[in-house]
């Protein structure tokens, strides 16, 4: 219940902060950046087979608490993996970004390209924010799965 309500609060803070409503939401939304870090997320909760244990920490998240420890155990573990390794494929995104934008400058000395190399950062920063917003919804979750072990053990 309260992580629902936490949600709903989070979506409204993030639409209040960039100025507007679900319109200007388009502006900060691509594509191709999206799938760069949330394929590596699928990827690896399908290869190490976390999917019920990441599906269950959101029902753990929303009010369900007939789960074994090991079962919790195995939430946290998803939920950790689902965050580094959306921060580590949003980094490495910034990273491409930004270098492919560099090398792609023909003369650094005019004030010109400095103009094109800032709003290719405008650009690249959008890699550091899906990562940033998977974190934000999944870190309460990680709190709730830590604190009903430590209360268990």
């Amino acid at each position: 219940m309260f992580y629902g309500i936490y949600l709903a609060g989070i979506i409204f803070w993030i639409l209040r902060g960039i100025g507007g409503g679900f319109g200007t939401l388009l502006n900060y939304m691509d594509g191709f950046t999206g799938m760069f870090v949330l394929v590596p997320c699928v990827l690896i909760l399908f290869c190490t087979q976390s999917f019920k244990a990441f599906g269950r920490a959101f029902l753990f998240a929303f009010g369900k608490r007939d789960g074994s420890v090991v079962s919790y155990r195995e939430s946290l573990l998803a939920v950790k993996m689902v965050m580094g390794i959306s921060g580590l494929f949003g980094f490495l995104g910034f990273l491409i970004g930004m270098s492919s934008s560099i090398r792609s400058m023909e003369d650094l000395s005019s004030i010109e390209s400095l103009g094109w190399l800032t709003l290719d950062l405008s650009v690249a920063i959008i890699s550091l924010v899906y990562p940033l917003l998977i974190c934000v919804i999944l870190l309460p979750v990680c709190f709730m799965l830590k604190k009903h072990l430590t209360n268990n053990l």
